[in-house]
């Protein structure tokens, strides 16, 4: 009834509500029974979902994402601070609508290379998830320990998806430049073995702060990528290079493989010794 005539009141109003909401919660927990103590979590929730509308009403373009993404952190800090568990799950949903927008909407539009509000996005999602992961390991039982892994896990896969997209962008051609047929095949190539360089930097290092930490789920993730990558060079990259190119293509993986055995192996004797 309001979106017609009062679209610029609207987002206020959904702030109103929703802190209206945060105070209902409070008096509930802190002067109402047992009865009354029971419906905090519902009001709580209510004023979250108030809170998480009011931000598109009022933003646009990349600070919708940005909102949701901060008030997803500001959710886990929350859950941490009262070890409230309805806090934490709607601080993911708070997330997943951020980071669900920023893949899906707006990392398609061409950016330059780094220094885009795209890559800044990437990076508050990355540090929210980080923020959830540090907290959850610190309380330390079993279950927060899952939700830690889940974050790293998500973590890992949204700082790969931000790296795809810079690739992607730094090889794609500038709006009305025209591309012959030869220079456009001879992009795809470069682009696709950036692709597995990228892939193949980032498994590595992620394997040395799996060996540093001394995460055995680090390291399974880091193999995970490496064979990943490793199947693409060997099935699909090399099929577009000359000799000498898929020489040292071989070359370098190999340095890489034999690398990461070697942290096995020394990993592996110290216990021993």
């Amino acid at each position: 009834m309001l979106q017609e005539r009062y679209r610029p009141n609207l987002p206020w109003l959904m702030i109103a509500t929703a802190i209206f909401y945060f105070v209902l919660t409070r008096v509930l927990q802190r002067r109402g029974g047992a009865a009354a103590r029971s419906r905090a979590p519902l009001t709580l929730a209510l004023g979250v979902g108030f809170l998480t509308v009011a931000i598109p009403l009022k933003l646009d373009q990349y600070w919708i994402d940005l909102g949701w993404l901060v008030e997803a952190g500001a959710l886990f800090w929350a859950a941490h601070r009262s070890k409230s568990q309805l806090l934490r799950t709607l601080g993911v949903v708070a997330f997943g609508l951020g980071a669900f927008r920023l893949v899906a909407v707006d990392s398609e539009a061409y950016q330059p290379l780094i220094f885009n509000p795209r890559f800044g996005l990437y990076l508050v999602a990355i540090a929210s998830l980080a923020l959830l992961a540090y907290f959850a390991q610190s309380e330390g039982d079993e279950e927060d320990r899952q939700w830690a892994a889940g974050a790293i896990l998500c973590l890992n896969v949204l700082a790969l998806i931000a790296l795809h997209c810079e690739v992607m962008d730094y090889f794609r051609p500038a709006a009305g430049q025209f591309v012959t047929r030869a220079d456009r095949l001879s992009l795809h190539t470069a682009r696709d073995f950036t692709y597995s360089a990228v892939w193949m930097v980032y498994g590595s290092a992620l394997m040395l702060v799996g060996f540093w930490k001394k995460s055995a789920f680090l390291r399974w993730q880091a193999i995970v990528l490496l064979a990943l990558t490793a199947a693409k060079v060997f099935f699909y990259d090399i099929s577009a290079l000359e000799r000498g190119y898929r020489i040292v293509a071989f070359i370098v993986l190999g340095g890489i493989l034999l690398s990461v055995s070697f942290f096995y192996q020394r990993a592996r004797v110290k216990p021993a010794e």
